[in-house]
Order: structure tokens, then sequence, then C-alpha cells
């Protein structure tokens, strides 16, 4: 099977996203609930990297995935789907940055 290339980054970027959504919701939930952040502790012996172990895998499977559904654009689109993603990754760095900064200063 020849591999297309705009369809690859698609699958990445969807993948990228989904990744990024999971990190910021695993991180601030482990933060939150002890018996999360110990099960995931028992599966690497530390959380982070459990969730950098979930995370990876998360993406490699989700890209697989994306990229083997039906499709039915070819190059259009993939510019808008790349804005997504820059945001979804500032937006996700600004959550994290507001909760550990909100856990700092006591208020969580």
């Amino acid at each position: 099977m020849r591999m297309n290339t705009p369809r690859l980054v698609r699958a990445s970027a969807y993948a990228s996203i989904i990744t990024i959504v999971f990190v910021v919701v695993i991180t601030v939930w482990a933060d939150l609930s002890a018996p999360l952040k110990d099960r995931l502790k028992t599966l690497s012996g530390h959380h982070w990297t459990s969730k950098s172990i979930l995370s990876v895998l998360l993406y490699a499977i989700a890209t697989l995935v994306i990229y083997a559904l039906p499709h039915k654009h070819g190059d259009e689109g993939l510019h808008g789907t790349l804005n997504v993603l820059f945001l979804s990754t500032v937006f996700g760095t600004i959550l994290l940055t507001a909760f550990y900064t909100a856990h700092h200063l006591g208020y969580i």
C-alpha cells in the first residue's frame, strides 16, 4: 500500500489533538485523585512514566486508526486541521499552567 502523505499528516494531527486532551485530563485528574495516581504508579513505577507510555500508545493507535478510516478530503482542510492542533497545544499548555499555578497558590 502506498502512503498518502496529506492523509497521514491529518491522521497524525487528529491523534495529537486526542493525545493532548488525554494528557491534560489525566494530569489534572491524577493530581486530584490519589487512587488514580497510585494506579498509574503501579503500571511503571512512577505516574509520569505511566502517563508518557499511555500517551505514546494512544497517539500511535489513534494515528493508525484514523489513517485507516475512509476519508473524503485530499489536501484541502489540512491547514485548518493544523491550526486546530496548534490551538489545542496552546490551550492545553494554558490549562496545565493555570492548574499548577492555582495548585501552588493553594486554590486547589
